[in-house]
């Protein structure tokens, strides 16, 4: 196949039409020609050419005249054209995105033995909050004292894991911390360009939970335990209710 064959189709794969791609190929090729040389010449219609034309002038694949933009016509670089087909990438990812949301809602909520509520030990924990973290919400709202998980096992990594999936689709995060130490520093200066507006701010009792995710754009909230022998464990829950009251506590609390 020959580079004018190959481009040819090429153009129309990228969602060209026949006489768009022609005229495009016939301008390359001889530049400064007027619109009446190609409907002469290529064997398309008149209004079927200037149709073509219009068309390849919005994706910019055209230069011409200012003065006499029908009759000196010549081609120009394909990142127009490149640059539409950029855009239908990423509308795609955010169609698979979505999709993928309400996949996993759908298993997590799947899993729940109590409608609404599930709990988890060990790995499943852990696993519960990666699966949050491809949800489909605005800003990750956070409340607790991130240390003492660590005193019985380093979940930085996985909160890194968390962070760098949200950041992936455009992170926000209102994190209030009652405590600090190594293990907070870490993950506050983790910011990998996540919008996250951090406040400490002094615990007002000392009880659990010591750590609650609620998340403005769904109803769902996932409450960090430690047992009584020091093991994480954690509750999720899908109700409006408690999340709107969740959600108002920690605004309260960041306040």
């Amino acid at each position: 196949m020959n580079t004018s064959k190959r481009l040819k189709s090429l153009l129309i794969k990228a969602g060209l039409k026949p006489d768009e791609a022609s005229l495009y190929l016939f301008v390359s090729e001889n530049p400064g020609c007027s619109i009446a040389d190609v409907y002469k010449r290529v064997g398309i219609s008149k209004s079927s050419a200037y149709r073509a034309f219009e068309s390849l002038r919005s994706l910019d694949l055209l230069n011409t005249d200012a003065e006499a933009w029908k009759t000196n016509l010549s081609a120009i670089s394909l990142t127009g054209l490149i640059r539409k087909l950029e855009g239908q990438q990423r509308n795609r990812q955010r169609l698979i995105s979505d999709l993928k949301t309400f996949n996993n809602v759908s298993r997590i909520a799947g899993n729940s033995k109590i409608s609404g509520i599930e709990s988890l030990e060990g790995e499943a924990v852990y696993q519960k909050y990666l699966d949050l973290s491809q949800m489909a919400f605005d800003t990750d709202l956070v409340y607790g004292n991130w240390e003492p998980f660590n005193n019985r096992g380093s979940l930085v990594s996985l909160e890194k894991n968390f962070i760098n999936n949200r950041v992936k689709n455009g992170g926000n995060c209102l994190l209030v911390l009652t405590g600090d130490g190594p293990n907070t520093k870490e993950i506050t200066d983790y910011d990998c360009d996540e919008n996250r507006i951090t406040k400490f701010r002094k615990p007002n009792y000392d009880k659990k939970p010591v750590w609650i995710n609620a998340f403005e754009g769904n109803n769902f909230v996932y409450i960090w335990n430690l047992d009584d022998t020091g093991n994480i464990n954690a509750t999720f829950i899908d109700s409006k209710p408690v999340s709107e009251f969740y959600k108002e506590f920690i605004y309260s609390q960041s306040a």
